[in-house]
């Protein structure tokens, strides 16, 4: 009988294993599965940088666009990242605290960052509170960042007990402007919060030498810009912290997820601390890590496609290039999002919306948040503007190339009204 209970046991285990198996390649794109009335002759048209031996039906020539495969998916249908989580699952990673996968995930993001330690978490909005609390941030002290900035920053830093302190954001980019962070008596805050916004990087090193030399805490929200060139240095090491997200929509994703990345050894002793209780109290599972890497592998081929289509967009559509102003793109940007800045934001959303782009609004200023919650330096006048005029192209788009790449600029290549 133990026998033959042990047996149904394995052959459930490998019936459950199968599913898990299945389930993650459906939800991946790996396994077309065809829609109620949908003809055979139909299909779909694959990701451009997809590769042969994925599931889906096979391709002679490109179909019509449509409006719901007009552009690259995201996330993306790469049939490598099945297969990374089939052999999670097939290790049995997927039911253990860590795995090959969250290991190898740990020390590439640490190589991509240049940093001595990195520590995998949920999600990049619980890594800012994490990174700001490794940094020796504690209850009542204050810590400056852009009035326009992810909301969450904001909270991140009252969740502690400190208290947000605003400064404008720089003309040049979307960030916290070091010229304000300037007016800051020394005494007056304990660290900076600073996040490099839709590929465009803050002046980190201005802001990183401040730091140094007013003994100042950086925490650099690196979440938006994976493998981003930042004045010589990558994304996320100009910070005593760096955080990256892994968030649905990122140019990394993986659901969720997040990475925490020092060369403190103090601060990263502390990082532990807070983490590990004893075990991972915040994890990212393995098979979000085995997701992710074979996203790390393309991510500078997918950096390039992306920045190849933002220079198509500003050489062929004259009013975007307008829109953009002075905060322009380099071919060292990591697009989460594609920001342009037009009079009549609310008129030129409708419109590109109505021409089937994904479009949205940037973030809400904070310029207006109650003085009982947070210091203002001077009254923030360009994160207002950049509050009510912000508009945002998905990086999706971005991927395009060839006939998917035309489509995007003759959808654009008209100035919406506005």
């Amino acid at each position: 009988m133990l026998g033959k209970s042990s047996s149904c046991g394995n052959v459930a285990g490998r019936r459950c294993q199968k599913r898990l198996l299945w389930e993650a390649k459906y939800k991946c794109g790996m396994i077309w599965k065809p829609k109620i009335g949908h003809k055979p002759s139909q299909q779909l048209s694959l990701h451009p940088f997809a590769t042969p031996g994925s599931s889906l039906p096979p391709q002679k020539s490109l179909p019509p666009l449509t409006e719901s495969r007009s552009f690259p998916p995201w996330p993306p249908e790469w049939p490598e990242i099945a297969d990374s989580i089939d052999q999670a699952v097939r290790r049995g990673d997927w039911g253990r605290y860590r795995g090959q996968a969250t290991d190898e995930l740990t020390q590439k993001l640490a190589d991509l960052a240049a940093a001595k330690h990195c520590r995998l978490v949920s999600s990049g909005s619980l890594g800012i509170e994490i990174a700001l609390r490794g940094a020796g941030v504690a209850a009542r002290d204050r810590v400056a960042l852009c009035g326009y900035d992810y909301p969450g920053n904001f909270r991140a830093i009252e969740l502690i007990g400190a208290r947000p302190v605003l400064v404008d954001a720089d003309p040049a980019s979307y960030s916290a402007d070091p010229n304000q962070l300037e007016q800051i008596p020394e005494n007056q805050i304990t660290a900076v919060l600073v996040s490099h916004l839709y590929g465009i990087a803050a002046q980190i090193d201005q802001i990183r030498e401040l730091c140094t030399r007013r003994g100042w805490r950086l925490i650099e929200d690196a979440c938006q810009t994976p493998g981003m060139d930042v004045a010589g240095r990558p994304a996320g090491a100009w910070g005593d912290v760096g955080v990256m997200s892994f968030g649905g929509s990122k140019p990394l994703t993986a659901g969720n997820g997040g990475a925490l990345l020092t060369s403190d050894a103090a601060i990263a002793s502390r990082l532990a601390a807070w983490i590990d209780r004893p075990s991972d109290s915040m994890p990212m599972s393995e098979l979000q890590a085995a997701a992710l890497l074979p996203q790390l592998s393309r991510l500078q081929d997918c950096n390039r496609a992306r920045w190849a289509t933002t220079v198509k967009i500003l050489d062929r559509v004259p009013w975007f290039g307008d829109a953009i102003r002075q905060r322009k793109p380099t071919e060292q940007s990591t697009f989460y999002k594609l920001a342009f800045q037009p009079e009549d934001r609310q008129q030129v959303l409708t419109a590109l919306a109505a021409r089937g782009l994904p479009v949205g609004s940037g973030y809400r200023s904070m310029h207006r948040s109650s003085d009982r919650r947070c210091d203002k330096i001077g009254p923030l006048q360009e994160c207002q503007k950049l509050g009510e005029q912000l508009c945002l192209l998905d990086h999706s788009v971005l991927l395009s190339a060839g006939r998917q790449r035309e489509h995007l600029i003759e959808l654009l290549g008209e100035e919406p009204a506005g």
